[in-house]
């Protein structure tokens, strides 16, 4: 760390200390020319305890400051150009001053946690849950800070974690800091934010990603603001990060006499203290809409949701040679996603290949995906449980909800016959389903071999090469030991049809 870059760091926030008559900067937390002005005295204490020159958190200093001078460059940048901009421009200017004032202030709180007194402590920093400590700990050892893609592949060994969109809601999430690393600071925020630790990412998605009364960046001001909008409706509520008070969630909500209140929950995780407001009628509209999200699978968490199989679908995957389990882009890996919120499944490395392409629709109805979740298919009843499942808030009807799957499987395009193919081959064994009067009849009763049929991979359907004829791969799809032994056996198969 060059020492002239922390002083030149210092004097910039200096400067930001003293725009308190600019009519941009409101009187209220988090104020920038006060973080600005405790911030710069913070990283001189850094230089007088001479913390800056080990070479043990170097990296985290480095990063820190040149993100300090990046935002303060912007920060000078929206005050200079708010001089001369209209009324829209302005409001933008402020909103987007805001935000970096929220960042300082995170800024702000990193380093008094990393360096209390100016002396450094992030390799002894202590995570408040104690299985994320264990995880921090057991994969970066005694980093405090880890660059995005590090900690991405370290988080995904224990909780997936898909490319595309929702790997950018993350990141936005977690690096609160917005210098594309996470520290154990930020990480510490996030696991206390979305405790419990072994549903971390369900929660995150239910109550950051999908729940409608998410606010991100947003202040006690803006809140406010933002409720008045609904002052009309009692228990209307949304939620953000403390700006005070880091790791812990505020809510803000309309009372049933017209008051907008803020309120810290303590000791509690945010879905708890959203059911028991709900419980209480205090927190019913999030964001003044009339439907509150179902947040009690977070209270009670439980293994994922089963998806039922119906003997229609068991019969016509098993006239296949296929089973309903295989995941039908790649029929390889099995299906354990369930997209939202159309309900098609498939298997997560499809789905994370298909997003990372910008593919941001189901591929199998063209559904705009909103989320995805954990399931497991049930073609048949498992030992301990009854044939008929009465449990149908983890059961799925396939009757409806896979139709476009079917089809899709009925009509994907097929390979043509292999170049050397005898006229007077034998016809193949596999018994195609598709009717006499169907325009597939001719093809179907043309299809080679199953051992040469070529098999649709995820790249083809990314590619949107999914109507014109996939190479051949000369393999057959992989047949379950389970079906490949079992197939004309008979079992009972659940009944229920209704779809939650």
């Amino acid at each position: 760390m060059d020492k002239r870059i922390l002083e030149r760091a210092i004097r910039d926030l200096q400067v930001l200390s003293q725009i308190s008559a600019v009519p941009l900067m409101h009187r209220s937390h988090p104020y920038l020319p006060d973080i600005a002005r405790d911030t710069s005295e913070h990283l001189k204490l850094i230089l007088a305890k001479g913390s800056s020159t080990d070479s043990g958190h170097n990296f985290y200093l480095q990063v820190t400051v040149n993100s300090i001078l990046r935002k303060a460059a912007q920060s000078s940048e929206i005050l200079f150009l708010s001089c001369r901009a209209h009324n829209g421009e302005v409001v933008a200017a402020r909103r987007n001053l805001t935000k970096l004032s929220l960042i300082f202030s995170h800024i702000l709180a990193e380093l008094k946690a990393l360096f209390p007194g100016g002396n450094y402590q992030g390799n002894t920093y202590q995570i408040s849950k104690i299985d994320a400590s264990l995880f921090w700990n057991g994969t970066f050892g005694k980093k405090c800070l880890v660059q995005w893609n590090d900690f991405r592949a370290g988080l995904g060994s224990v909780h997936p974690v898909g490319s595309g969109p929702l790997e950018v809601a993350l990141r936005s999430t977690i690096d609160v800091t917005c210098n594309d690393h996470v520290s154990v600071f930020e990480f510490d925020i996030f696991t206390r934010l979305f405790q419990p630790w072994n549903t971390l990412l369900q929660n995150w998605m239910l109550l950051a990603v999908t729940h409608p009364g998410y606010m991100a960046f947003q202040t006690y001001g803006e809140v406010k603001v933002h409720l008045q909008c609904h002052i009309q409706k009692p228990g209307s509520y949304i939620f953000r990060l403390s700006c005070t008070h880091l790791g812990q969630w505020a809510i803000g909500y309309v009372t049933s006499k017209g008051e907008i209140l803020q309120t810290i929950p303590h000791n509690k995780p945010l879905y708890v203290a959203l059911l028991e407001g709900e419980k209480e009628g205090l927190y019913l509209y999030p964001n003044g809409l009339s439907s509150n999200p179902d947040l009690t699978e977070l209270s009670n968490p439980s293994r994922s949701p089963k998806v039922l199989v119906t003997q229609e679908q068991w019969d016509l995957y098993s006239d296949m040679g296929s089973s309903f389990e295989l995941c039908k882009i790649c029929i390889d890996n099995e299906k354990n996603v369930r997209i939202k919120p159309c309900g098609h499944l498939l298997c997560d490395q499809c789905l994370s290949a298909w997003q990372k392409s910008d593919g941001h629709t189901c591929p199998f109805c063209r559904c705009e995906i909103q989320g995805k979740e954990n399931v497991r298919v049930q073609s048949q009843p498992e030992p301990e449980e009854s044939p008929v499942s009465n449990d149908s808030s983890n059961s799925l009807s396939c009757n409806q909800t896979f139709k476009e799957e079917d089809d899709w499987i009925r009509h994907r395009p097929l390979p043509p016959p292999p170049p050397n193919s005898s006229p007077t081959a034998s016809p193949p064994s596999w018994s195609p389903l598709v009717s006499a009067n169907s325009s597939n009849f001719a093809m179907a009763h043309s299809r080679p071999p199953l051992p040469q049929r070529g098999t649709l991979q995820a790249s083809d359907l990314i590619n949107g090469q999914s109507e014109t004829p996939v190479a051949l791969s000369g393999r057959r799809p992989k047949v379950p030991l389970r079906i490949r032994r079992e197939k004309h056996r008979s079992y009972p198969i659940s009944n229920n049809t209704n779809e939650n």
